[in-house]
């Protein structure tokens, strides 16, 4: 009979100070059969965290943590750690700096910044690692054996050739995959192309067959501040869990991980499920040994994102008085994204036409003239009868109010920013204001939790 799949869980005292941190990520690795023998000396050890934006937990993992599993491999004999991460397309290029320059609003941050923003180059160098962004990296070009909905990607060689591959995430639910853990995390390290295409409805698949190309070695989560609501950004809310854990299986880790989080069926999590199914490790909580903590022990109910919690129409038709919204034939990632659209739609004073969908039926007269009308998605700027005339007629009178994509992700919503501020019903200093709110909403409080914790500001 094979030997289950084993996953630590190490609590400790909140909040923890640095030895604190690097007593339970050393209990944690160790738990689950340590680092002797794995790590031979003048090996090259990648490692990718969750830094998925620029704040400090619980939206990124703690610099300390990671600094401690830098300092773990090189004890083991590590010649050369690399601590390698792509943040979210989002970050890359719509979230707004907060502070307006001599040139007006400025959009997006690379990787390396926000690593310096956050200290983990500081920390990371300081433990004798490197850093490196995903986007700065060379990459080559892999066939996903086995993959389902992924195929053929451009993926980081320093990944690719490491010796030991060690996946860090943090704990944080997720509008779009319930939770993000060990299996979504791989995501950073495709590159900004790859990352975009996987916001579908074949979202969840995709995030497996990330797996397909290199299967971590190790991953260790940091469970020191979760994020639970509408995460895995700034619409989440911290929680304090206390807990670091480890598995050399990602499957069983996300199992485990999501049984602390209060889901008690971790098979609802599609990826876990799914990466279950595709024999890329353990799923069924039954077959799993946890060690350490109990899951009972560190247990907390999580809030699940309203995309789980409510029907999804429910968040989408109805809901503003000044949105007229026609859907239908549209997939789950369109749906949210109307859903996104709308809560900027909502700022202006006209009344709004939104299209979205394969075959969404619109009555012979919209309530609303060409200037208010919108069309969200490939899918609706492919339809024909009356929407194509619509599209041709709106384009003869030089109204581009066409959302393109597949899904019409981060770059439809920067466009829709664009026209209301062209329009004159959204000013770029209220998205500064709101960026720099975030910024000092997420920064003060990590600064309680941690007060060591100084940000390495960006220029202008």
């Amino acid at each position: 009979m094979s030997e289950k799949s084993k996953v630590a869980i190490v609590k400790g005292r909140m909040p923890p100070d640095r030895t604190e941190i690097d007593r339970m990520v050393r209990e944690a690795v160790n738990l689950t059969g340590g680092l002797k023998g794995k790590i031979k000396r003048g090996d090259h050890v990648a490692i990718k965290p969750n830094l998925f934006a620029p704040y400090p937990p619980p939206i990124s993992v703690d610099r300390r943590v990671i600094a401690s599993m830098v300092t773990m491999a090189r004890e083991a004999g590590a010649g050369r750690v690399t601590v390698i991460e792509g943040v979210s397309v989002g970050t890359l290029m719509k979230r707004v700096r907060p502070s307006m320059t001599t040139c007006g609003m400025s959009r997006g941050f690379k990787t390396s910044e926000v690593m310096r923003i956050l200290g983990i180059t500081k920390a990371v160098e300081e433990a004798g690692g490197e850093v490196m962004g995903v986007e700065d990296a060379e990459k080559v070009e892999v066939n996903v054996n086995g993959g389902m909905a992924l195929h053929r990607v451009n993926y980081p060689k320093v990944v690719l050739d490491a010796d030991y591959f060690i996946n860090m995430p943090a704990m944080k639910t997720h509008t779009m995959t319930m939770v993000t853990l060990s299996i979504k995390n791989l995501q950073g390290l495709l590159d900004e192309r790859g990352r975009y295409y996987s916001h579908r409805d074949d979202l969840q698949q995709h995030m497996v067959d990330i797996s397909k190309i290199r299967k971590p070695d190790l991953v260790l989560l940091d469970g020191l501040l979760g994020m639970e609501g509408m995460g895995a950004g700034e619409g989440g809310t911290a929680v304090e869990m206390g807990v670091i854990m480890a598995s050399t299986d990602t499957v069983a880790m996300d199992s485990i991980a999501s049984m602390c989080m209060g889901i008690d069926n971790p098979l609802v999590v599609s990826t876990t499920r799914l990466a279950g199914h595709d024999g890329l490790g353990t799923s069924n909580p039954f077959l799993i040994e946890v060690v350490g903590e109990t899951i009972a022990s560190v247990r907390k109910q999580f809030l699940l994102p309203a995309t789980y919690t409510l029907p999804i129409d429910s968040l989408v038709t109805g809901l503003y008085p000044n949105i007229d919204i026609y859907i239908g034939g549209a997939c789950s990632a369109c749906w949210l994204m109307a859903a996104l659209a709308e809560g900027l739609l909502a700022k202006v004073p006209q009344r709004v036409s939104l299209i979205v969908g394969v075959d969404p039926k619109i009555p012979p007269q919209l309530k609303t003239d060409l200037a208010h009308t919108f069309f969200l998605g490939e899918c609706a700027l492919a339809t024909g009868g009356d929407l194509l005339e619509l599209r041709n007629a709106m384009q003869l009178a030089g109204y581009d109010r066409f959302l393109a994509g597949c899904p019409p992700y981060e770059q439809s919503l920067v466009k829709l920013e664009d026209i209301l501020i062209g329009m004159g019903y959204l000013k770029p200093d209220e998205l500064v204001e709101k960026a720099a709110k975030h910024r000092e909403e997420f920064f003060n409080y990590y600064r309680k939790y941690d007060p060591t914790w100084e940000p390495e500001y960006e220029t202008p």
